[in-house]
């Protein structure tokens, strides 16, 4: 689940792991190259939980560079210690508002890849709002994805689907998937895993650039 933190006071910077993002060292936008030490373009999770699927994303492809998004502390807690017990060097972590950072840190046609699986629906309406499959992100998505490059998405919320559908396909090529990735036939995270056992509808699309 993403929540929003105050972008302009990074908590408890001076107790980042090595592999956390470091504002005051990035620059607007992030020389990415500088950050993982090798040129490449990202493979990026948002709202990545406990790091099920970029964690063995990153294991299984070393020479790529990854970036886990994941606002939630408890969460984060678990992905900082899988990340560091397993010291996987071409992973990055965040605990950043994923529009923020996307918007003032990522140049244009940076991400080869985008994961973004069960983001919360916020099902109130007056919560709405919080939704991060905004207009404005999903022209941001289009910016620093690289030609042909992909966004996978999934949710369990037909509402929130409905919405975020047209919206994408105003800036990306949509492909509506029933079943679950061919990468990955259980499913990609344990939400996905938890609602293909309980017989539950998952909404999930593959969105290309033009």
């Amino acid at each position: 689940m993403l929540v929003h933190t105050d972008p302009e006071k990074p908590a408890e910077q001076s107790n980042l792991c090595k592999y956390e993002l470091e504002l005051a060292q990035l620059g607007e936008p992030a020389n990415w190259q500088r950050v993982y030490g090798r040129p490449g373009p990202l493979t990026v999770e948002i709202g990545c939980g406990g790091g099920r699927t970029i964690v063995n994303m990153a294991l299984a492809n070393p020479e790529r560079n990854f970036m886990g998004v994941e606002c939630a502390g408890d969460y984060f807690k678990i992905l900082r210690e899988r990340t560091v017990r397993r010291a996987i060097e071409n992973l990055r972590i965040s605990r950043l508002d994923a529009a923020y950072l996307i918007e003032r840190f990522f140049p244009d046609d940076c991400v080869q890849e985008y994961h973004i699986y069960f983001p919360d629906p916020w099902p109130k309406k007056r919560h709405r709002k919080r939704r991060l499959f905004s207009a404005e992100f999903c022209m941001q998505l289009r910016r620093t994805l690289m030609p042909g490059a992909v966004l996978y998405a999934a949710t369990d919320y037909q509402e929130y689907y409905a919405e975020i559908l047209p919206r994408l396909r105003a800036v990306l090529e949509i492909e509506e998937r029933a079943q679950p990735w061919d990468d990955a036939p259980e499913g990609r995270t344990n939400y996905e895993i938890k609602y293909i056992i309980e017989g539950r509808p998952i909404y999930r699309l593959i969105g290309r650039k033009r």
